[in-house]
């Protein structure tokens, strides 16, 4: 990194974190004589007093098997690459995606993982050492019984246990990876119980001793605080209490467990707003939480120390506005920063992480009446981990628990509304305004600069997309473009973000939204918000941006109203980002979309602002603009329309957005074109 990255890093430090951190330095230095194999092991009672896991349905593990039998014949899928796990011993420091090998044998703290000439991108390593396929063939195991499925996870459990003995290499790096392997650890034994001698593997093997012992202090030394304690913390801590509880092997291993209790039950709260949103303010990141505390709970319940009453509340709140969120297809927002990221593996990775982690808070909670229709209830990774845990529906429990008696579409805290239909299904508009804080703690990591950007879906296909992520280190110029404003459907003034981008993860401005009117309900004919945010206050004339967007569903139409409260003018440009599977035409000021959907041919009109001059660009790179990343690591171009112009104090850009309507005969006629459509103005 520049040396100016760590003078704004600095600045974003209280004087506790700059001692922390320094006390972690020297920590750092006198760890560097326990590295490798003379990390010293306290005398261990190796046992294993946990019940085997939950039985699994037999009807739901077709595609467990599957993807079990994929790992062991074809190449396992990393982000936009694959690595050859079919072989018993694997090389845990290869980079998939270039090939290039990290430091196996050097002292982990001396490794600088942000370096790409180093280690080019280290998500990419560190993804397969979460050791996510472990768990799914000893899923398998637990299913089948096969033990081709058994040998192959014990082979690389202790493939990688050889490769990465204690704070060597750049696996020994971040506590997030360590907290994910634990979870790992204690699922593969739990998973392959049935095993003859699986305690040789696991808890009477001198070498997974050391292993466990060490992952466990690294966490309890150096676990996130301060500035850091975003969702690392919570991976870490669920890790640490998972691997306690599971493996009381140590003398350490009872005050571990209390420390990782305490700090879950106090950042689940602090991490998460009071309308059910994670603070982070990172759609997928609130899955991935949930995920970890769902993990941690369990397992506390298991072990018969549950954790109290508040943090099952919090995950109840987490999981209804999950489950608020999501459109037509089951998926949520595409807000801020994304890396397809799972906690815990037990079933096939095609399926959807949001239907996973509802259909396990389905069958611990029980689903909602207006939750979306779904049977994960009944699916692998409800049985096993939801199994595990103390049902806390109202009626089994005997508590009241306050939950919305119907969907909700505003999240006042994090500063999300959805406009929409009343119900899902293929016709559902469905349209998310960004009005809340930007990001979370003081680096505000995983935020983008989005404030009033807006997502647009019909029938869950999106229509006016979020960017994505596409990367982290690696690639700035990437990740900066992805976390700009003019990747967002929202208003740019003078040429510049929102925030300032000092780094990666650093932002060093942070832009206040807020919401100035609601008119409307979510089933009345029509609906309104009007927000605005500061982003661009020291800009010349102070200039607040507004924006109005409103939801007519009776026509069909989305209108958008944009203007700056100022006292100079400013040159404005205001884009609008296509999916890559809509067409979209530009004659003049009109745009006409076209994209298919269950087979169908469908469209809409789009009305833009006369006082821009439009422009369309697609997979344009020097300078980046015109893309979309569905998934971490990917990208692919879109097409991109900007309007540029000088834009006067209080002068309202108008948008208007129409869809067209289509009869059940034409969703049902597929691969032709549709005639006689009916267009609402």
């Amino acid at each position: 990194m520049k040396p100016s990255w760590y003078w704004h890093r600095l600045r974003c430090m209280s004087g506790a974190e700059i001692l922390w951190r320094g006390q972690n330095k020297i920590r750092q230095s006198l760890w560097r004589r326990r590295a490798g194999a003379a990390w010293p092991v306290p005398p261990a009672a190796a046992s294993w007093t946990f019940r085997p896991p939950p039985a699994m349905p037999a009807q739901e593990t077709a595609a467990l098997v599957r993807g079990a039998e994929a790992v062991l014949r074809a190449p396992w899928p990393i982000f936009d690459a694959c690595c050859d796990l079919t072989m018993p011993d694997p090389d845990w420091h290869r980079d998939p995606r270039t090939g290039q090998a990290t430091p196996a044998d050097r002292y982990a703290f001396d490794i600088r993982y942000r370096d790409a000439a180093q280690v080019r991108n280290v998500k990419h390593v560190w993804e397969v050492s979460r050791l996510h396929h472990v768990t799914l063939l000893a899923s398998a195991y637990a299913a089948t019984r096969d033990t081709r499925f058994s040998d192959h996870a014990i082979a690389h459990l202790e493939s990688w246990w050889r490769s990465n003995p204690p704070l060597r290499g750049v696996h020994w790096i971040s506590g997030i990876e360590m907290g994910l392997r634990l979870i790992g650890f204690v699922w593969t034994r739990r998973l392959l119980d049935g095993v003859p001698g699986i305690g040789r593997v696991f808890e009477q093997n001198s070498v997974f001793q050391q292993q466990l012992h060490a992952h466990q202090a690294w966490i309890a030394a150096f676990h996130s605080r301060h500035s850091s304690a975003n969702n690392h913390v919570i991976a870490e801590m669920a890790g640490l209490l998972s691997a306690a509880l599971a493996f009381p092997l140590f003398p350490e291993s009872a005050g571990w467990a209390r420390l990782a209790a305490s700090v879950l039950n106090r950042e689940a709260g602090s991490q998460t707003f009071p309308d059910g949103l994670n603070r982070e303010l990172a759609s997928e990141y609130h899955g991935f939480v949930l995920e970890l505390l769902l993990i941690a709970g369990t397992e506390a319940d298991h072990a018969g120390q549950p954790l109290p009453d508040p943090y099952w509340r919090t995950l109840r709140r987490m999981a209804d506005a999950l489950a608020a969120t999501v459109d037509a297809h089951g998926r949520t927002a595409r807000q801020g920063d994304s890396d397809s990221g799972r906690a815990l593996l037990l079933d096939t990775p095609a399926l959807s992480p949001v239907t996973e982690v509802l259909g396990v808070c389905a069958r611990i909670f029980g689903a909602a009446p207006w939750w979306p229709a779904s049977d994960a209830a009944n699916g692998v990774s409800a049985a096993l981990l939801g199994g595990l845990a103390r049902p806390r529906r109202e009626e089994a429990w005997g508590k009241t628990w306050e939950r919305p008696a119907t969907r909700p579409d505003r999240f006042p805290d994090a500063g999300m509304t959805l406009l929409r239909d009343p119900a899902p299904g293929p016709e559902e508009i469905w349209c998310r305004l960004d009005h809340g804080p930007h990001g979370f703690l003081s680096t505000a990591a995983h935020a983008h600069a989005d404030a009033l950007s807006i997502e647009l879906r019909l029938g869950g296909q999106e229509i006016l997309i979020d960017p994505g992520t596409y990367c982290y280190h690696d690639e700035r110029a990437w990740r900066d473009y992805f976390r700009s404003t003019l990747a967002h459907n929202t208003l740019e003034v003078n040429g510049r973000d929102q925030a300032v981008q000092a780094g990666p993860f650093l932002w060093l401005t942070r832009p206040r939204s807020w919401l100035t009117l609601e008119t409307g309900s979510g089933e009345g004919p029509k609906t309104s918000v009007t927000a605005a945010h500061d982003g661009y206050a020291t800009c010349p004339g102070g200039p607040v941006h507004h924006r109005r967007v409103t939801l007519d569903r009776d026509t069909r139409a989305l209108t958008i109203a944009d203007w700056l409260e100022s006292t100079a003018g400013a040159e404005a440009r205001l884009a609008f980002h296509f999916h890559p599977e809509v067409e979209a035409t530009l004659e003049g000021t009109t745009v006409h979309l076209r994209w298919t959907a269950s087979g169908a041919r469908r469209e809409a009109f789009m009305a833009l602002p006369a006082a821009l001059t439009w422009r369309a660009r697609t997979g344009a790179v020097d300078p980046v603009l015109g893309w979309y990343s569905p998934a971490f690591a990917q990208r692919q171009p879109c097409q991109s329309l900007i309007g540029s112009g000088a834009l006067a104090p209080r002068q309202t850009l108008h948008t208007r957005i129409v869809f067209a309507r289509v009869t059940r005969a034409q969703v049902e006629q597929t691969g032709t074109e549709q005639t006689g459509k009916e267009v609402m103005a």
